[in-house]
């Protein structure tokens, strides 16, 4: 079973899910509060999320994760990107990590890290790096998850030893996918070829 959930009915995600034979949930006005998955789920997935996903929800799944495009603790919330450019920051980067009650506060699974362009505005970084960051992360953790029925978890802020988020693994592959923000995929026994439609071209 796959459930789908998009801000819209024109949203990409929401047109690659019913392309899929997948008729989406449409949150736009109702939040995600009346989301409600006809069976239990094996992984909860929120991609750049403009929009607080309910504790209902991520209990319908044994595991929720999302991605945010920044090296969490840095730069919470959903201006992230703008943040990194205004900041100056020379090294951005994407993280996945584990959905709590907090924003974009929840243990880290996976982090990597990329240069910023000088002179490259926030769009530019998002599209160049930062959301095919995010794509192959999510796949990333859907793999390990598939391979060893867990995900690390480690805490945003570094302990005494200087462990702690910045610890997470880093890596250097790409993934050659955009994903739209404010949508959400949560998917019963992931299946990774499946995750890969969802997740190639420009949705």
């Amino acid at each position: 079973m796959t459930f789908v959930a998009a801000s819209s009915a024109d949203d990409r995600l929401a047109e690659a899910a019913r392309g899929a034979g997948i008729e989406p949930f449409l949150y736009n006005g109702r939040w995600l509060s009346d989301a409600t998955p006809v069976e239990p789920l094996d992984l909860l997935i929120a991609a750049h999320a403009f929009v607080y996903i309910p504790a209902k929800l991520r209990a319908a799944a044994k595991w929720s994760i999302g991605y945010h495009p920044s090296l969490l603790p840095l730069h919470r919330g959903r201006d992230a990107v703008n943040a990194t450019i205004q900041a100056g920051d020379r090294v951005a980067g994407g993280s996945v990590y584990h959905l709590d009650d907090g924003y974009d506060t929840g243990p880290i699974a996976f982090q990597e890290w990329c240069f910023v362009h000088e002179g490259e505005a926030a769009e530019q970084l998002w599209r160049r790096a930062l959301a095919p960051m995010g794509a192959e992360l999510l796949v990333r953790a859907a793999h390990y998850l598939s391979a060893y029925d867990f995900l690390p978890a480690a805490d945003q802020e570094c302990d005494a030893h200087g462990r702690g988020a910045t610890a997470a693994r880093l890596h250097n592959h790409r993934y050659p996918g955009l994903f739209r923000s404010s949508t959400i995929w949560c998917k019963k026994q992931p299946g990774l070829a499946e995750m890969r439609d969802f997740t190639s071209g420009q949705i």
